[in-house]
């Protein structure tokens, strides 16, 4: 059964009504944002146990809300310094009698009139009340108000309550509407994390994020580096980085409240902890080769021009592998010399040389104080007989 209790003033009584409470989206569809309980309908209402009839000895058939009556009472709620709490059950009207706690299970912030639907409050909703909601275990919401004994007209809302004995049907169900910086932390707490793991700067815009997930979509495609790519498995990071791009963008342009069912930011943050190990590896093992493949080649080129000898080819090659940069200066620095191409004298040995040694140029001599080796590994490596 419904709460009411009349007041002193026979023209100002008091009644309790119960309507439907849920956390739908749906139930805040069309309306102003913020707004997520319809107190009351537009027009003429009545409870189911007689109300306001029982109240008044039949005098007074239905109570009656319209624009010029939601206009009073949206002007004393916004004039109050403290807002109108929620409770459970009335406890805030029972408490004197029972002795029990009255904790505030929401805060009416604000009230409006939407035109053909009626009077809407914007709740905020603690979490103990969010989660009664979501399992079912409160599903109505009663206003405790005055009104008019002749004339049916609310006059003042003192207060609501969470129950579970409705009174009134046909009322909008209500929506928990999430409170909009909620929605802007979990968007900034994803791009905080999406810039960490894909090395970004902390001022990287979303816009920015998303090129960067785009690109390194199109290295971890199948084919798209090559045979050692066309080997790996990088199908469940390709579908983690396009799942992660389409939420960005979605909560880049949302500017309505997100639907539960098809949005969850802590879940998108838990698959992004999760992967960024796996992500890491496979972005540095790719770049790893890219290196290797351009060094390789720098080689091949050096030993072709005379930059690089035969003989120290291998420690070329080692050192690709721990340090590009001081095989890149190496290279930089290193002068292309004929000697290390083809033989200078032809392959015949030179007039006045000892029989079968080999005389040394200049220029084979400069090589061979350039590389630090020594003459005998420097015709060992062009093929000439010590």
């Amino acid at each position: 059964m419904s709460h009411f209790k009349p007041s002193r003033t026979a023209h100002h009584p008091t009644a309790a009504l119960t309507v439907p409470v849920c956390l739908s989206q749906e139930g805040a569809a069309g309306l102003p944002a913020g707004l997520n309980v319809q107190l009351f309908p537009e027009g003429t209402f009545a409870a189911r146990d007689g109300r306001p009839a029982t109240m008044t000895g039949g005098a007074l058939a239905a109570w009656r809300m319209d624009a010029d009556i939601a206009a009073a009472i949206i002007a004393a709620v916004a004039s109050r310094e403290t807002p109108l709490v929620i409770d459970y059950e009335h406890q805030s009207l029972n408490a004197r009698q029972n002795g029990q706690p009255a904790p505030a299970a929401g805060w009416v912030e604000s009230v409006a009139f939407v035109p053909g639907r009626g009077l809407f409050a914007a709740v905020s909703w603690t979490e103990r009340a969010r989660a009664y909601i979501e399992a079912g275990e409160y599903r109505f919401i009663s206003p405790v108000f005055t009104f008019d004994a002749t004339t049916g007209a609310v006059q003042a809302l003192a207060s609501a309550a969470l129950t579970n004995t409705p009174a009134l049907d046909g009322m909008e169900a209500v929506a928990a509407v999430e409170d909009p910086t909620t929605q802007e932390t979990a968007m900034d707490e994803l791009l905080e994390r999406l810039r960490w793991m894909l090395n970004l700067p902390v001022t990287a815009t979303a816009g920015e994020v998303i090129a960067q997930l785009d690109k390194l979509k199109g290295m971890l495609a199948p084919g798209a580096e090559g045979e050692a790519a066309a080997t790996a498995d990088p199908v469940d990071l390709v579908a983690l980085l396009t799942e992660q791009r389409e939420q960005i963008a979605t909560l880049t342009t949302q500017t309505t409240t997100p639907d539960p069912a098809r949005f969850a930011p802590v879940a998108a943050l838990t698959a992004l902890q999760q992967s960024n190990t796996a992500l890491q590896a496979r972005v540095a093992e790719l770049e790893a080769g890219h290196e290797l493949a351009a060094l390789t080649a720098e080689i091949d080129a050096a030993l072709a021009d005379g930059r690089l000898n035969k003989a120290v080819e291998p420690w070329a090659r080692e050192l690709a592998k721990t340090d590009a940069a001081a095989l890149r200066t190496y290279l930089a620095a290193a002068v292309p010399v004929a000697a290390l191409t083809h033989m200078q004298t032809g392959g015949v040995t030179p007039a006045g040389a000892q029989p079968g040694t080999a005389a040394l140029t200049e220029e084979a001599r400069y090589v061979i104080n350039q590389l630090g080796i020594t003459p005998e590994e420097y015709r060992a490596a062009n093929g000439e007989e010590a």
